[in-house]
């Protein structure tokens, strides 16, 4: 045989196995395609089973849904922040249903906190803020709110804030030194429970009508009197900052008070008078920054507290007596109170002193936790939240 006749040859076996391959193959193929049709359709019966398939969360009245939503903000006095963890709005990105109910549960929106730091985004705030209290219905408002703008950018602000000011219960200004009350009017906050101011009222101002008012929290007591307060019906005070002569005066109005928390600033001698407080169970008495009462000017020697229970107070403060133990000993003994708790953080005395003279009271250097006490008087740390949210995150979140 010829080369050309078995290079022939040779070409008509190698094609007729390609064939025979081919036919295998598409043998191959049409099974495959049965087994992809076929799972296919098992894809679509699993599908639908699932569409009709209803979560059971997804199945709770929506009443129930809300009041789950409402439990999921921290408890006041904590607020929850206008966006990101723990904020309402993060419940509406979940899914259509819970954003529906979310937006219409007036008590996710009636607890606010905002910081107006910056200029260029007062409006963003003011828009987050309005869109808030509307959504917040006929709930009672907890306000939060702190600058350090001045007023010109802010009067917007001040009149939603007012205009507001019959919801409110809770309002802490305590970050906002000069927030502008009018003074041409008295102000009703049938409401107020707490409220908390900063460093601006040392002026008269509008006199608050507040029937229901209980804690105030003062950063400064400039001469306050009963026309801007009525002391008489507050059960819990804390002023950061308070003349002699200021406390001379407050002390002798708050009749019913059960906490109080006063930093005293030294001013020249006063003659005290003596005063009973018969409710009064924690009683918190500092120095402000260091400054030393006048000698002898005898103020646990005023005091008669029969519901005493806890006591805080600095021997710098007794400086004027004869010895701090037997100052306190007195003031038990004339209160007749059974004192459970005595902080002092500044002891020279030894404990041990103290303890032999009150063996049933727990001595400590400690401040006394006045946050569990009363936890609307805790103290706040004015968070910025501009420094690590963004315009464009505050926006986004903050979408109707």
């Amino acid at each position: 045989m010829t080369q050309s006749a078995a290079d022939a040859a040779s070409g008509r076996a190698v094609r007729a196995a390609d064939r025979a391959h081919l036919a295998n193959v598409e043998t191959q193929i049409l099974e495959l395609e049965r087994s992809l049709s076929s799972l296919k359709e098992e894809k679509e019966a699993i599908r639908d089973r699932l569409a009709i398939y209803t979560y059971p969360v997804l199945t709770l009245p929506n009443e129930i849904v809300s009041q789950i939503f409402v439990h999921f903000l921290p408890a006041f006095p904590h607020y929850p922040p206008p966006i990101g963890l723990l904020s309402p709005y993060l419940l509406c990105q979940i899914c259509q249903k819970w954003r529906d109910i979310a937006l219409a549960t007036p008590a996710l929106w009636s607890v606010i906190s905002l910081s107006f730091h910056k200029a260029g985004r007062v409006p963003q705030k003011l828009h987050y803020l309005q869109t808030s209290i509307e959504r917040s219905g006929s709930c009672r408002l907890s306000l939060k709110l702190a600058t350090r703008l001045d007023d010109s950018y802010l009067a917007e602000l001040v009149h939603m804030v007012i205009d507001h000011f019959r919801r409110v219960e809770y309002l802490d200004l305590s970050h906002w030194p000069a927030f502008g009350f009018p003074t041409d009017a008295e102000l009703s906050l049938p409401f107020l429970r707490g409220l908390k101011l900063g460093d601006y009222f040392n002026a008269p101002v509008t006199r608050i009508m507040a029937p229901v008012l209980q804690q105030v929290v003062l950063q400064d007591f400039g001469g306050l009197d009963n026309s801007f307060f009525p002391w008489s019906q507050l059960t819990a005070i804390t002023v950061e900052w308070i003349r002699l002569d200021g406390y001379s005066y407050l002390i002798n109005q708050l009749v019913n008070v059960v906490y109080c928390n006063l930093g005293l600033c030294a001013t020249d001698q006063l003659s005290l008078q003596d005063v009973t407080l018969s409710h009064l169970e924690t009683f918190i008495l500092r120095i402000f920054l260091g400054n030393h009462l006048p000698p002898g000017s005898g103020i646990m020697a005023t005091l008669t507290l029969p519901a005493l229970r806890r006591l805080q107070i600095t021997e710098t403060l007794l400086a004027g007596e004869d010895d701090p133990v037997n100052s306190i000993a007195s003031l038990v003994t004339r209160s007749g109170c059974n004192l459970r708790e005595l902080s002092i953080p500044d002891a020279s005395t030894a404990h041990e002193r103290y303890r032999d003279t009150f063996p049933s009271t727990s001595i400590t250097s400690e401040a006394l936790d006045s946050d569990i006490i009363v936890p609307f008087l805790m103290e706040w740390e004015d968070e910025d939240e501009e420094s690590s949210d963004s315009d464009d995150e505050f926006d986004a979140d903050s979408e109707d």
